[in-house]
């Protein structure tokens, strides 16, 4: 009988300390920051390729006859572009040719903290 009346407050107790525990733990956790998003920009438009900058990488893609070139939505060429551009490109059957590069005015910077 004497090991009933006990166990509650030992129970209280030993619920007490999680409690505490975890507050503590949640405390000395720093927040992660997101990730910034990467623009997807612009690099270098020579006559029948362009190179863009995805997540800090170069990719360099093949511009053919076939290539439809946009810029701001509309029909333009492969001279009108310009490095930091911001850009998708759209790859056909061949992943090393550009079936269209949608390009727009370069992407706003964000302020530094």
């Amino acid at each position: 009988m004497k090991i009933m009346k006990k166990l509650p407050p030992l129970f209280l107790v030993i619920l007490t300390l999680f409690a505490f525990a975890s507050i503590a733990d949640a405390k000395g956790k720093k927040k992660k920051e997101s990730p910034k998003p990467m623009a997807t920009v612009i690099a270098s438009v020579s006559a029948d390729s362009i190179t863009i900058t995805e997540n800090n990488a170069p990719k360099t893609y093949a511009i053919t006859q076939f290539t439809e070139i946009l810029f701001r939505g509309q029909r333009s060429t492969l001279a009108a572009l310009q490095p930091g551009m911001a850009v998708s490109i759209t790859l056909g059957s061949d992943s090393t040719k550009a079936a269209r590069v949608n390009a727009s005015d370069p992407p706003a910077s964000r302020p530094t903290k």
